[in-house]
Formats: structure tokens, sequence, C-alpha cells
């Protein structure tokens, strides 16, 4: 019987174990830009500015940041930047198709830079014919620089090299949200936060681990306690 005992106190510990939290990205929550916002890569090295009053989705998050995806490009954000009240089903992006200036027609092909510098290496040569893809603005002492893509590769380009040197974005405007989003039914972790809710309540699933974890191991230590005046027999010839 004590052994029935114990491998249940053994399953409530398996069971009890959290799972990692996965985010999905639907039902998962945006956050708002607003002033000067980097998207930096996974080792902190910022990609593009966010543009002001739009919206990024949020993949993951961890401590210090939150882990977006804008115009295709995944990257992070410092949270202490950014804020995540806000609604809309779905946030629009900046993307715009772009060419070489008229003024460099003479030449075969325009370099991108790996990054926002002349002496930086080059990522690809994109012919002066060709089209590319506006995915931010990186702004530096020296002017503005694009941050685009060319088929499968991604760089940066001086605005002033491109067709649209003066780029203007207009202001995101959020849907309203409708008023009986929650009213039909109760909210649940996923519909109300989703990825951010998850990850909050781990401090409470802890202290349910605990609660359940530790009379589970009272349990096993008393099962398999020597009885106290119990003596060793052995069998003599």
């Amino acid at each position: 019987m004590k052994y029935f005992v114990a491998a249940v106190a053994i399953a409530i510990l398996a069971i009890s174990t959290p799972f990692p939290v996965v985010a999905e990205a639907a039902g998962t929550p945006h956050v708002v830009v607003d002033g000067d916002v980097w998207l930096s890569d996974a080792d902190g090295v910022r990609l593009f500015m966010l543009p002001d009053t739009y919206y990024a989705r949020i993949n993951n998050l961890d401590e210090n940041y939150y882990y977006v995806t804008f115009n295709g490009v995944s990257g992070k954000v410092n949270k202490n930047e950014v804020s995540t009240v806000g609604y809309h089903t779905q946030a629009t992006g900046t993307l715009r198709d772009l060419t070489i200036a008229e003024e460099y027609s003479e030449f075969t092909a325009i370099n991108l830079k790996s990054s926002p510098d002349i002496g930086a290496s080059n990522s690809a040569e994109v012919p002066v014919t060709a089209t590319l893809t506006f995915i931010g603005k990186y702004p530096t002492s020296s002017g503005m620089w694009y941050y685009v893509k060319y088929e499968q590769f991604y760089g940066y380009i001086r605005a002033e090299r491109t067709s649209m040197p003066e780029l203007e974005l207009p202001a995101f405007v959020p849907e309203s949200e409708p008023e009986d989003t929650t009213a039909s039914t109760p909210p649940s972790d996923e519909d109300d936060g989703g990825v951010l809710t998850a990850l909050e309540s781990r401090e409470l699933q802890i202290i349910i681990i605990v609660g359940l974890a530790v009379p589970a191991v009272a349990i096993v230590i008393l099962l398999f306690r020597p009885k106290a005046g119990k003596r060793d027999k052995y069998y003599e010839d």
C-alpha cells in the first residue's frame, strides 16, 4: 500500500511541473510606439527605428524586452520604451516600394550596406533598375538611411539615393474596441492578455506547485523512514 501512495505522490509532482509558455501569434497583444523606439536584433544591434504611433506584434517577452515583429522583421524592444495599451485586430505596416534615384541610372548597380555607414561591408549589389522594399528608417548624424530588402537580402541604403528621399509615414489610427468583445463570455488567460497573462501567472504557478510538492515529499519521507526501535535480523546457520 505504501508503494501505491508513494507513486501517487510522485505523480502529483510530475503533473504539477509547469510547461514552458509558448507565445502564439493569435490573440497576443501589441506594443505601442510613442517617440523614438528602436527595433534591435538578438545581440542588441539596432536594425531600424519603429514609426511613431504604430503597433508591433508581441511574439514573446522576458524581464527586459518584448520580442516583436514589424514589417516582417523580428527583433526586440526595451520594455521601458513602449506600452501595450491599445486595440486593433491587425496593425498596419509601413512597407513601400522604392527604386534607385534617376541620377544614378548611369551606373550598373548600387551597393546595399550591412550597416548605415559608407565604409561598411556590402550586403548585396542592387541593379539600378530593380525595386527595393522599404522596411524602416535609420537616422544618423550624417543623414537618413533606409533599411530595405532586395530579393532575399537585407541592408541599408542612403535615403537620397532612392526615389523617395523624404518618405513620409502617415500616423496610424487604431480601431475602437467593440463594446461586446468580453460581454458574451467571461475572460480567460488566452482572451485577456495572451502571452503576457500566461507569463505573469508564473508566480501563482510556483506557489501552487510548492503547495503540492511539500506534502508529497513529506509523505514519501514518512513512508520510507525506518521504524524506531526496529532491529535488523540476520539468519545464522
